[in-house]
């Protein structure tokens, strides 16, 4: 959805090309495998997708999920990192309110079940009507079969005033990883961070879909938009990795839409500030890396 976060400290919004999530191109880092192969504790291997995520077309998101969360297994991943609104594609509740879901919707208990088939567990992102009848923008994380738990975003993006903002945080466990979720426009402040790391996590998970304005028309046009997010939300996880000792994995929406446009970008941030690891443009890709925690 569309959002200034140029408005927000160290945040900023860009486009993708539009590339089916199947098609994505895949980056595997394979700095720690030699430790791996002995059995040394190296952390967690995890896949950060940064992909399209067509608005409302549950059924075709769906299926580009459960395409990666086998690739994933087949990688030796625990973990795979899908953007922000992955799932639904990005909504706006007051144009097309029947695109939210609840958590409890056949997509998501499809996609939960899969974690345990492929023991991997899976974090992505939804558009959510709450029990309530409330709308959220929600990280799911599902593990061994069923929905371990959700974080809803806690500061909302300028063109998101008609979701809700959300209150708790939340960190989870899986693989011996504690990890807490920063969705978007959070990464422009200190406190979903904050409260990651002060309840144990060492590893926080960026998803993203900083839509931009306008369409992009040609390379020039893409380019400028990723640039833009690339610096922002760079910026802002090498801040937080730094200031807090963090490792922070990110992964972006792609590609074109219905009515917008995304910048991708997924990208491995270590606790020193540095890029690790990064796909090399807006492109649809997906990034394989070991996070030594």
């Amino acid at each position: 959805m569309s959002s200034s976060l140029a408005s927000t400290p160290g945040m900023c919004a860009a486009s993708q090309s539009g590339q089916p999530a199947v098609d994505a191109t895949h980056y595997l880092v394979r700095g720690l495998a030699a430790a791996r192969a002995v059995g040394h504790d190296v952390g967690v291997r995890a896949l950060l997708a940064a992909i399209q995520c067509e608005k409302g077309d549950l059924e075709g998101n769906l299926s580009s999920h459960l395409r990666l969360l086998a690739d994933a297994a087949a990688a030796g991943c625990e973990l795979a990192l899908f953007p922000e609104m992955s799932l639904t594609g990005s909504v706006d509740p007051a144009a097309s309110p029947e695109r939210l879901v609840p958590v409890d919707h056949p997509a998501v208990v499809t996609l939960a079940r899969a974690s345990g088939e492929t023991g991997v567990g899976v974090c992505f992102g939804v558009a959510e009507r709450s029990p309530r009848g409330e709308p959220y923008i929600t990280q799911v994380f599902a593990a061994d079969g069923r929905v371990a738990g959700a974080q809803r975003k806690r500061h909302l993006g300028e063109g998101e005033e008609s979701f809700t903002a959300a209150t708790g945080s939340e960190v989870f466990e899986h693989a011996g990883v504690r990890f807490g979720v920063a969705i978007c426009a959070e990464a422009g402040f200190d406190e979903p961070f904050d409260a990651a790391a002060a309840a144990g996590a060492r590893l926080v998970v960026f998803p993203a879909a900083p839509g931009l304005y306008g369409r992009r028309t040609g390379e020039a046009s893409w380019q400028a938009g990723f640039s833009w997010w690339e610096a922002c939300s760079l910026g802002d996880a090498s801040r937080h990795a730094r200031r807090l000792g963090l490792w922070i994995a990110q992964a972006g929406q792609a590609g074109s839409t219905a009515g917008e446009d995304f910048p991708g970008l997924a990208a491995l941030v270590s606790p020193d500030g540095s890029v690790t690891a990064r796909l090399p443009d807006w492109h649809a890709g997906v990034l394989t890396v070991d996070i030594p925690l």
